[in-house]
């Protein structure tokens, strides 16, 4: 199914998809417009009272939460949110690191006291793995990973990113898939189970990160080839200091797929490498501009047969034409 931008339908949207923009972190809304309920698939610290804002004004409680994984910028801001709400089920795993890092495992900590604090008549705490699933109207989800050998391996190792979940979202005919900040043997094994991974919309893992363990960027060419995404959303923050997103992963996405990155990087400046996106200069040529958005929030409305995204292309590429180097650019 091909996504439509911006097309005057007389069809009424059975779902609303929000891509927000976060900064350096993540944090995805899907919403039921019968009931104004909502799946919420993480949030970063820092920006809980911005989704609380959002929810609020828009009348929108959260039926379902699903944390990824347990790095700050995905989970930081879910508890807070979800307190505004009571949700029906909240969905994560434990921590990889518990035992090591004193001041993580505290935050950690913290967010699960919080998710003790609902009441267990109401809100029901859920293992995220392979095969958990769930419904809200016309919006169907499933966890793709991780399995439990990705957890045991996780625990053992104490890389936090080998337990990311995956999700995928089904609505109608619309197909998207929450990548977290999995890593390539996760993606690998998708593929090498023949689990179906192809989508209209793909949240790329890790703010657009090369795949962990992908050196010599087969898993990255798998993966593009096998989602085949009419849309590749990119969550990242103007000034991170982690290289994100990867060049190479954006130019190899732009020429089958539209790229939307959430903000404007040091990349698009022409600094590739992360040494000089973190240089003086490189942050300087941020710190001149009026905004750092370049698609922003990314809105999709779902219909029975299409989607219509929000960001129109040429919008999106009037800011991008101000970049001298942008790493979207047609190939």
């Amino acid at each position: 199914m091909n996504a439509v931008d911006l097309t005057l339908t007389a069809e009424s949207p059975i779902a609303e998809v929000w891509f927000l923009d976060v900064g350096q972190g993540d944090c995805t809304i899907i919403i039921d417009p019968i009931t104004n309920s909502a799946l919420l698939i993480d949030c970063p610290a820092g920006r809980a009272e911005q989704i609380v804002e959002f929810t609020r004004s828009r009348g929108i409680s959260i039926h379902t939460v699903i944390a990824t994984h347990w790095d700050v910028d995905h989970y930081g801001g879910i508890a807070r949110v979800a307190s505004a709400s009571t949700p029906s089920r909240i969905i994560y795993n434990h921590d990889t690191l518990f035992s090591d890092d004193k001041k993580s495992g505290f935050k950690i900590r913290t967010t699960l006291l919080q998710f003790l604090d609902f009441d267990r008549s109401q809100t029901r705490l859920d293992g995220a793995i392979e095969g958990a699933r769930g419904m809200l109207g016309a919006i169907s989800w499933c966890m793709l990973a991780p399995d439990q050998r990705e957890l045991t391996e996780a625990y053992a190792r104490k890389k936090r990113n080998l337990a990311s979940a995956i999700v995928l979202v089904q609505i109608g005919a619309t197909r998207i898939l929450i990548g977290g900040d999995a890593v390539g043997s996760t993606w690998e094994r998708l593929i090498h189970d023949g689990v179906r991974i192809d989508a209209d919309i793909l949240r790329w893992p890790h703010h657009g990160a090369d795949l962990h363990g992908d050196r010599d960027g087969e898993i990255r060419k798998d993966v593009l080839e096998t989602v085949a995404p009419e849309h590749l959303i990119i969550s990242t923050g103007a000034s991170n200091r982690y290289g994100h997103p990867s060049a190479t992963i954006v130019a190899s996405a732009a020429v089958h797929s539209k790229v939307m990155c959430t903000q404007v990087t040091p990349g698009c400046f022409g600094y590739v490498t992360r040494e000089s996106r973190n240089s003086g200069t490189a942050q300087s040529a941020l710190a001149g501009l009026r905004s750092t958005q370049c698609a922003g929030s990314v809105q999709a409305l779902v219909m029975p047969s299409t989607v219509v995204i929000s960001t129109h292309p040429a919008d999106q590429q009037m800011r991008i034409n101000q970049w001298p180097s942008p790493l979207c650019k047609e190939v």
